[in-house]
């Protein structure tokens, strides 16, 4: 009787999630740690590592909200709303790039304006 692998791929998969999970709260926690990241852009890791922890510790959660919203696979759910956080977090990171574009360039006019005052201060001397 040749051994049933479909017995396992479930777990597997399942354990897989769990272990992406943990390493990805442990490297967040290094890179806090190392002072590498700030701890506002943390939170969104752990909240998404714990939400895929959370998927792959209580699968029902999937097939529960495909079966309400009249998806025909869990695993679309779970593409769908990886798909939309991580949308999200680039939108959030986009206005942040602007936002210190903005005040760069700012921060660097007036250091060229002062730069020209020294200049002008030191022939006037």
């Amino acid at each position: 009787m040749p051994f049933d692998m479909s017995v396992i791929y479930p777990w597997f998969f399942r354990l897989l999630l769990i272990a992406g999970s943990l390493c990805t709260v442990l490297f967040i926690l290094k890179r806090i740690r190392h002072a590498k990241i700030q701890i506002e852009d943390s939170i969104f890791w752990f909240i998404f590592s714990g939400l895929l922890l959370l998927l792959s510790l209580f699968p029902q959660i999937a097939y529960w909200v495909a079966a309400r919203l009249g998806f025909i696979s869990p695993i679309n759910v779970v593409y769908l709303a990886i798909i939309f956080l991580l949308l999200i977090k680039q939108f959030f990171m986009s206005v942040r790039l602007s936002q210190m574009d903005s005040k760069i360039k700012a921060l660097t006019q007036k250091v060229a304006l002062n730069e020209e005052k020294i200049e002008r201060d030191r022939r006037d001397d």
